[in-house]
């Protein structure tokens, strides 16, 4: 009896432990880290004489870097730069007098250059047309829009000029709520306006009233982004939805600002940064500085937040 109970005890067991239901192990989760996008510099070409304006030609693999020169007449150039960060061609384009805001579309470069906006070939080199108009005063940075309009902005006559698809430059308005405009962004119907601005304020509250604008270019009404002045901007470029990078001249801050006015410091570089570019495919943000001869290239990389 004693056996037979030993056996049943024994069998009992062997079945529970077959119909027993194993706990799987559980994956340890990977831990998220946080991340931010931050400047990292790759490159640093000097000897570019009062660098002001930088554009990337994606059709070349190039930079075009503007040179002002030592402000005598004709020393003034464009440079053509490798994307490795090494010089090609200090005077790509040359004669000109001092040449600021570049754009670029197909195979033409517009400049500005003092009054007159100046229009080369890509391919050649060589100046091909001049455009004036006798109301020019101080022309600076240089867009163009979808339609092939060149706008250019005049920072001492707080205007923006236009040159037309047929050729025609008029002054296409003259605002001194433009705030003396300086950089140039067209976004859909859009133009935002890095503005130089006006000195205001008194003793230790004096400061620069540059601001960054929004400008509707069916009514040309002009709203005012930026909550609060933010100094002698120069450069703008889009960098990502609803958010841009801005340049303030002075300080020489790049900025991001959204579209509600909130502002975030990305970077502090010497004084005189001028007209920046940002290229969104490679994530990278160049840089001329004026005073110190030299053009800066960068490119954001994710790094985990501390």
């Amino acid at each position: 009896m004693k056996t037979f109970i030993k056996v049943l005890v024994v069998t009992s067991l062997f079945f529970a432990c077959k119909t027993e239901k194993k706990t799987p192990e559980k994956t340890p989760e990977k831990e998220i880290v946080a991340t931010k996008e931050v400047p990292k510099q790759l490159y640093e070409i000097n000897g570019l004489t009062h660098c002001e304006s930088v554009v990337y030609d994606k059709k070349r693999k190039v930079y075009y870097a503007s040179l002002i020169g030592n402000r005598e007449k004709g020393d003034g150039s464009i440079a053509k730069v490798s994307a490795d960060g090494k010089l090609i061609d200090s005077i790509f384009i040359k004669g000109l007098n001092d040449p600021k805001g570049i754009a670029i579309t197909d195979d033409k470069l517009y400049v500005s250059d003092v009054t007159i906006l100046v229009e080369a070939d890509l391919n050649t080199g060589k100046v091909v047309h001049e455009h004036t108009n006798e109301n020019a005063q101080f022309l600076n940075d240089v867009e163009i829009a979808k339609d092939g309009t060149v706008y250019v902005s005049d920072t001492a006559k707080s205007s923006i000029f236009a040159l037309a698809t047929d050729g025609t430059f008029s002054e296409w308005l003259n605002s001194e709520a433009l705030e003396h405009p300086n950089g140039l962004l067209n976004v859909g119907n859009y133009m935002y306006v890095a503005a130089w601005g006006n000195m205001i304020g008194e003793g230790d509250n004096k400061k620069q009233s540059g601001n960054f604008l929004k400008l509707n270019m069916k009514t040309k009404e002009i709203i005012k982004v930026s909550k609060d002045t933010l100094g002698n901007l120069d450069g703008v470029q889009v960098y990502g939805k609803d958010s841009f990078l801005i340049s303030a001249w002075n300080t020489g801050k790049i900025m991001k600002i959204n579209t509600n006015g909130e502002v975030e410091d990305v970077l502090t570089v010497g004084r005189s940064v001028g007209d920046i570019l940002y290229e969104p495919s490679e994530k990278i943000l160049g840089l001329p500085m004026n005073i110190q001869s030299q053009l800066l290239i960068y490119q954001f990389q994710s790094v985990p937040v501390k």
